[in-house]
């Protein structure tokens, strides 16, 4: 029976908007957005940063540092331009609502920084309804490493098939189907997430539902 589902969050519960983020830094130096992303993501600073090796401060003397920024920039500044990246999403959001109007256990499962996991709790659904938050930045390992879906498991004690997961990545669903997960690719662009979620509940929605009733 399934009990539970994970929701990555950029992509599936909020919109991801790396470009926009480069456009907002850029204003603070003199490479273009295009190179200013080249030198961000998916590197070992992206890593150090979502991993918990560099803290907010240290992280934005690294990025000064990459895109060669001007001397005068203020950390509470590239804050507030970081949060660019991260866009609201109310499908994503509905169904966080939906998930818990079924009866599941709900849990939100990133690879994401401390500045970018400040969004979930700007957001009263994201912040309020899900149980765990199992943060890369938190836990120190980032997906597809299976210890981050682990932790997640045995801090809610439940088993990996009880658990229904939800990502963007192809790489990172396939990463948690190995542990037992059942995982769903959620293309933001083309899919609804509450259906995709009602879809997999399949047979055990009456019994999930059920149960939430008679609480």
């Amino acid at each position: 029976m399934i009990k539970a589902v994970v929701f990555d969050l950029g992509n599936v519960l909020c919109k991801l908007d790396r470009e926009a983020c480069n456009g907002a830094l850029g204003k603070h130096s003199r490479l273009p957005s295009d190179e200013i992303g080249k030198r961000l993501w998916g590197g070992e600073l992206e890593r150090a940063s979502e991993t918990g090796k560099y803290d907010s401060a240290e992280y934005f003397r690294q990025v000064k540092d990459a895109i060669v920024a001007d001397p005068d920039w203020h950390y509470d500044d590239f804050c507030e331009e970081f949060m660019k990246a991260l866009v609201p999403y109310e499908p994503g959001e509905r169904a966080v609502v939906r998930a818990q109007e079924l009866g599941l256990r709900v849990f939100i499962l990133s690879n994401t920084s401390f500045l970018h996991s400040r969004f979930i709790f700007s957001r009263e659904i994201l912040a309020t309804i899900p149980e765990l938050y199992a943060l890369s930045y938190k836990i120190g390992v980032m997906k597809p490493h299976p210890d981050i879906w682990r932790w997640l498991l045995e801090r809610s004690g439940l088993s990996a098939g009880e658990c229904m997961y939800f990502d963007d990545v192809p790489a990172y669903c396939e990463a948690g189907a190995a542990l037992g997960f059942r995982s769903s690719v959620h293309d933001l662009m083309r899919g609804n997430l509450s259906e995709e979620l009602e879809a997999m509940v399949g047979s055990g929605f009456t019994t999930a539902h059920a149960a939430s009733e008679a609480r």
